[in-house]
């Protein structure tokens, strides 16, 4: 997969780099809340039991959701975020923390990955096998400069 990496000014240009022809969404090991506090929430697990008024911290999941998830997710500004793109349904049995580093991307490949995206602060690492794809993030004016 080939990778770019520049500085990103906002959540709409994030938004503006998503591929709109693949609706299937995998955000990876996400932070709700980065800082080290406790707030107030429920909770509703699996077996729709909910627990009510709880106090987290350090709450990390990923998430399957789809383009208009996506848009709402980064509306909450979050620092950090990792984000794959599918062009299908992404299986039940697919764990990135279980998967060995050396054919990651082989195997996300295999289960329809199109795209990567990994936003830290004010930088974002785009990856993708589709070379088209990349040239047109190069190409296009508001973001070739800044492009190392």
């Amino acid at each position: 997969m080939k990778e770019i990496h520049f500085d990103i000014e906002s959540t709409e240009e994030i938004w503006s780099l998503i591929d709109k022809n693949f609706n299937h969404i995998l955000i990876y090991k996400f932070m709700p809340n980065p800082a080290i506090e406790w707030w107030k929430t429920n909770i509703t697990l699996k077996n729709n039991e909910t627990f009510e008024n709880l106090e987290v911290r350090n709450m990390e999941f990923d998430i399957r959701t789809d383009l208009d998830g996506l848009k709402k997710i980064l509306k909450l500004n979050t620092l950090h975020l990792n984000i794959y793109q599918f062009s299908k349904p992404i299986p039940n049995t697919l764990s990135l923390d279980h998967l060995p580093q050396e054919n990651l991307d082989r195997i996300l490949q295999q289960n329809g990955l199109q795209h990567s995206y990994s936003c830290n602060y004010e930088f974002i690492t785009i990856a993708s096998s589709n070379e088209k794809f990349i040239k047109d993030i190069e190409d296009n004016p508001i973001f070739k400069d800044r492009i190392e």
